[in-house]
């Protein structure tokens, strides 16, 4: 290669800046293959903390995936467990009205009972009361009987007594006691006739008519 200037010719200078140039290239070239080993190394470096990186990254989505995995699992066995609850809750709910309505029959029915007995038993202090009542009037009525009978009897054996005076008196007893001169035997026939009368009436029997406390109460009709 010529120069374009033909006059021209290196000076001094030159050939000391080219000899400058010559001797500071090996350095260059020693610089710049130390800063690329550390460009290599510091490359090496950011891929290995990026490998780490990626597989840090790789184990928390890993883990993230498995904690939402978890995190659904607990939500959908908490709907069911909420779900189970409510199943429960109402079924408890539906036992405990029927445990309630079986009670209130069960009260309903005791009460029922009571009512039934409480009757029965006032029922049965009625008939106690008429039975009683009864058999006072039966005791009365048979002792009215025994006193009828009796009276009866005085009245039979008055009357037979008054036919057999009658008949022993004859007409010559009659006659008698027509006589003016027969006081005493007008008075012995007329004392004897108020004795068989007196017999008559206090032998006479009263209708029994049982009193107000004797009647059976209505109640013990029924």
């Amino acid at each position: 290669m010529t120069n374009a200037n033909p006059g021209w010719r290196p000076t001094p200078r030159f050939f000391v800046a080219g000899l400058c140039l010559v001797l500071s290239l090996p350095g260059l070239a020693q610089t710049g293959q130390s800063l690329e080993e550390r460009l290599r190394a510091e490359l090496r470096s950011n891929r290995q903390e990026l490998q780490a990186l990626r597989s840090q990254q790789t184990q928390w989505e890993a883990r993230a995936a498995r904690a939402e995995a978890e995190r659904r699992a607990a939500e959908e066995k908490l709907a069911a467990m909420q779900a189970h609850l409510s199943d429960s809750d109402k079924k408890l709910a539906a036992q405990r009205r029927a445990s309630a309505g079986r009670l209130a029959e069960s009260r309903e029915r005791n009460q029922q009972v009571r009512d039934a007995y409480d009757q029965l038993l006032g029922m049965a202090r009625d008939k106690e009361v008429e039975r009683r009542q009864l058999a006072r009037r039966a005791t009365e009525q048979a002792q009215a009987l025994e006193t009828c009978a009796a009276r009866n009897g005085e009245l039979y054996r008055a009357g037979r007594e008054i036919l057999d005076a009658y008949e022993s008196l004859g007409a010559g007893g009659l006659f008698k006691l027509r006589q003016p001169l027969a006081a005493s035997a007008r008075v012995e026939f007329e004392e004897g006739a108020q004795a068989y009368g007196d017999r008559l009436y206090n032998n006479q029997v009263d209708a029994v008519v049982p009193d107000a406390e004797s009647k059976p109460t209505p109640d013990g009709d029924q």
